[in-house]
């Protein structure tokens, strides 16, 4: 191959110096739909109960902090956790995140179009 063969592929191939930025992929978007939703529905939980979060963190043993951020959707929670909080609310996780999973557009490009 001669020198400008060579140069040609490489003008074809991506330079390792400038690596392209991943692009969000729609499960990483889905994902931040779910949590919200759940957030919804954990908060929506403990408002039809009258609870404060100071009461769902006695009756779950998690702390007040950790329900909050969950339910403001700033942290997902834990499989160990959702379950702690579902049972305090004697609801199964199973039908919470269902019930997460009906409230979220299949398209989250929809919800954004949605707010505009």
């Amino acid at each position: 191959m001669t020198s400008t063969g060579r140069d040609a592929l490489k003008a074809d191939s991506p330079s390792s110096s400038t690596p392209e930025q991943p692009s969000p992929q729609p499960a990483d978007e889905r994902a931040e739909c779910i949590q919200a939703a759940l957030a919804r529905a954990l908060l929506e939980l403990r408002t039809k109960r009258g609870w404060s979060v100071y009461d769902l963190e006695e009756r779950s043993g998690v702390s007040r902090s950790t329900l909050s951020r969950i339910e403001r959707a700033l942290t997902s929670p834990t499989v160990t956790v959702l379950a702690r909080v579902c049972w305090a609310y004697d609801h199964s996780v199973a039908s919470l995140v269902a019930e997460a999973e009906g409230n979220y557009p299949a398209d989250p490009r929809d919800t954004i179009a949605a707010q505009l």
